[in-house]
């Protein structure tokens, strides 16, 4: 019996170790859910973003967060970076949709639902329009002309490295 309950303990131990892993690192509210997930879009250059407030017109969600991107490859990189982003501060998601399409991701991480789509699908299903009822919530985003807006922390570091100095040295060497 006593074999039992050691493996029973033991095995206590490990389920809150997994639950202690896969707990978010800092618990975020959907509002900062949400601008999080608006700054990792806009540092990927997502156009148009919008934040709907659902609080008061459905159960299912609390937000949407609009935004699109110019192309597939932009789209994927918009999700992508939200994940990643998210993933960061210990926030899963419950579902993605679209991924392989690139035309319209939908990520639901339950309390906020991200929409990135193509220019075509955003007016073709216009959902500001449907939603039209929900509130619009400002979202705090670096300006357009910001100088690290769409830059990865690697890009930064490497234009720190570069001198004036270096590329008159090249300048030089082409004349000659």
């Amino acid at each position: 019996m006593s074999r039992e309950l050691e493996l029973l303990e033991n095995t206590e131990e490990l389920e809150r170790e997994e639950d202690e892993e896969n707990a978010p690192l800092e618990e975020f509210d959907s509002e900062e859910k949400l601008q999080l997930m608006a700054e990792a879009a806009d540092a990927v250059r997502a156009t148009n973003l919008i934040a709907l407030d659902l609080r008061e017109l459905t159960i299912v969600t609390d937000f949407f967060l609009l935004c699109t991107g110019n192309s597939g490859v932009q789209i994927r990189a918009i999700a992508d970076r939200i994940e990643d982003r998210l993933r960061d501060e210990g926030i899963r998601k419950l579902r993605v949709e679209g991924y392989r399409e690139g035309t319209w991701v939908l990520m639901d991480y339950g309390d906020v639902v991200v929409h990135v789509m193509a220019e075509e699908q955003r007016q073709f299903y216009k959902l500001e329009e449907l939603w039209k009822d929900a509130p619009q919530l400002p979202l705090k985003l670096a300006p357009a002309d910001a100088p690290s807006r769409g830059l990865r922390d690697f890009d930064l570091v490497a234009d720190e490295d570069n001198d004036d100095d270096d590329l008159e040295d090249e300048e030089d060497d082409d004349e000659e």
